[in-house]
Parts: structure tokens; sequence; C-alpha cells
């Protein structure tokens, strides 16, 4: 399975049922096709995955999944399988998520040396001028964020 594209579609999270993992429902999509609902309760424990039209694409997922880089964290080398690799997609649409609800009020910016995932936010909404502003006066600006959403 060469796969060019998997997402998660209709995301819905549920913070109030959430303990140890993110209580969520959502679509999976590969390559533009629907294969599979996902969730989790949020008490802990995997994901749900409920694949849609037998077991042959699911089972393709899971083989393309495996064959992922292992991701290194602060807890050492993890090894990617399906579970794994949802949960990064869950936390990757979370992330998105609050920038975009920054942008709305904030400009957000990124720097060189940021790690991923980190932002620094000012307090004013985002406008050209001010964007200008930024660029001539912060060397090391990487991307204001907002202009992906514009």
């Amino acid at each position: 399975m060469v796969t060019t594209k998997v997402e998660l579609k209709r995301v819905k999270v549920a913070r109030y049922l959430s303990e140890e993992t993110t209580a969520f429902a959502a679509q999976l999509w590969v390559d533009g096709e629907y294969i599979a609902d996902v969730s989790n309760d949020g008490h802990g424990g995997n994901n749900r995955i409920m694949y849609r039209k037998g077991q042959a694409k699911g089972q393709a997922f899971e083989v393309w999944c495996k064959a992922q880089p292992p991701r290194v964290s602060e807890y050492g080398s993890l090894d990617m399988d399906a579970d794994y690799y949802i949960t990064l997609m869950l936390e990757d649409y979370e992330e998105e998520q609050q920038v975009k609800r920054w942008c709305k009020t904030k400009t957000v910016i990124r720097l060189e040396g940021d790690k991923l995932g980190d932002f620094h936010t000012y307090k004013r909404a985002y406008d050209p001028e001010f964007a200008q502003r930024l660029r001539d006066t912060e060397p090391t600006l990487l991307e204001i964020v907002n202009e992906r959403y514009l």
C-alpha cells in the first residue's frame, strides 16, 4: 500500500470525558477513502478502530503504519502501529485547533530554533502592518502562523 494521504475527519473531542487519554470519535480516511471509524472513551487503553469495508483496507493501513519510522520521545524510541499513528494524528489535530483559536485574537509566530509545537503570541490581532513590523524587527522570524489561515 503506497499511501499518500492519511487524515482524520469529523473529529469530535470530548474533553469532559477525558481522564487518562483523550476521549474522541472520528473518521479515518486514507487516500480519499473513508476506511474506518476510530474512537477512544478517554479512560486509558488503545483507540478503537472499526474498519468499514472489510479487513483488506484495514490490514493494508496497519502494515503501512508499522513500516513508518519509530518515534523518538522523552520515553525513548516508540515503534509505530495504527493505534499510535492515530494518537499522533489526534494530537496534531488538537494543536491545529488551538493555534486557530489563538489566531482569531492574537498574532502567532514561530522563531528559528523553536521546537516543533512551540509558538509565540502577541496580544494583538493579526494585521498586515503589524506583520510587516514583525518581519522588519525580528531577525529570527520563521513564520507568522496567522498567514496559514488567510
